[in-house]
């Protein structure tokens, strides 16, 4: 319960900063994809199906308030979660490396995959400019953004397990 209620309120803040205070530090018009960064962190940390859940609703919560279509970043956020939380069960979470680069790879991912459905489909085939104006400043933003989020997500993540195995014991 504590798990979905912290989780809960860390999706609902980064809502909030994603849409009004990070506009604000935008570098050339381009802001930090945060959303990606926790998605990834708590894939690494909690497995695929937490990951999965988390980019779900992180994806539906964007798109009631500000896509096109409803639903299209919640399977890609959802996506997101299960590929970043798959293949690291026996990972050592204190590494900071793996972390930032898929949340590099999982930028390029997500913003392709956004021009493609918003762009491509309406004729505009200039993949370069996009590549160049959006994509690469975004993905070097989000890593730099990375390693402080990771870190202050891992240590909310700790106290949380920590308070559930203290809980454990108790019964």
């Amino acid at each position: 319960m504590l798990r979905t209620l912290v989780i809960s309120l860390i999706i609902f803040v980064n809502f909030i900063l994603q849409s009004t205070l990070f506009q604000n530090i935008s570098i050339f018009g381009i802001t930090p994809n945060t959303a990606i960064i926790i998605i990834v962190a708590f894939a690494i940390m909690r497995q695929e199906l937490e990951g999965a859940i988390i980019g779900f609703f992180v994806g539906l919560l964007q798109d009631i308030f500000f896509g096109n279509v409803i639903g299209l970043t919640a399977l890609v956020y959802m996506f997101i979660g299960f590929l970043s939380g798959k293949p690291f069960k026996e990972f050592y979470l204190e590494n900071y490396i793996l972390p930032i680069i898929l949340v590099g790879v999982f930028t390029i991912f997500y913003n392709f995959l956004y021009y493609v459905t918003n762009f491509l489909f309406r004729a505009r085939l200039d993949i370069m400019l996009y590549f160049r104006t959006i994509i690469l400043p975004e993905t070097i933003y989000n890593i730099a953004v990375t390693l402080p989020l990771y870190i202050s997500l891992y240590q909310i993540n700790k106290l949380i397990e920590k308070r559930e195995n203290e809980k454990r014991r108790m019964f």
